[in-house]
C-alpha cells in the first residue's frame, strides 16, 4: 500500500526540533541556531521512512500502532524509525552544541 508523503514546512520542523530538544534555554539566538540546524538535518540526514514516522507521531500526535496501520508497517518497525531519527537528531544537536 502506497502512501502520501508527509509534508515538512519550516514551521513543523519548529515544532518537531522543540520537542526533541527542549532545553529549556533563554537564550534566543542559540535556539534559533539549533532550529535551523535541526530543520537542515531533519530534511537531509533521516531517511523518508524515519521523517514520516517522526512528524506523524510528534506533529499529528499519532499512536505508533495507529502510523503502522496507516504506512502499513509492524508497530516495532515504526518504533525503531522513530527512535532512530531521535538518535540522529540528538546526535546532531550534542555535535553542534559543542562548537
Amino acid at each position: 500500500m502506497r502512501h502520501e508523503r508527509v509534508t515538512l514546512s519550516e514551521k513543523s520542523c519548529d515544532i518537531v526540533s522543540y520537542l526533541l530538544y527542549n532545553r529549556g534555554s533563554t537564550n534566543h539566538p542559540e535556539r534559533e541556531r539549533m532550529k535551523r540546524l535541526l530543520y537542515r538535518a531533519i530534511r537531509h540526514e533521516l531517511t523518508d521512512r524515519q521523517r514520516d514516522c517522526l512528524t506523524l507521531h510528534y506533529l499529528q500526535r499519532m499512536k505508533v500502532k495507529d502510523i503502522a496501520a496507516q504506512l502499513g508497517l509492524s508497530k516495532s518497525t515504526v518504533s525503531r524509525h522513530i527512535t532512530a531519527a531521535e538518535r540522529k537528531l540528538r546526535h546532531v544537536a550534542a555535535y553542534y552544541e559543542r562548537l
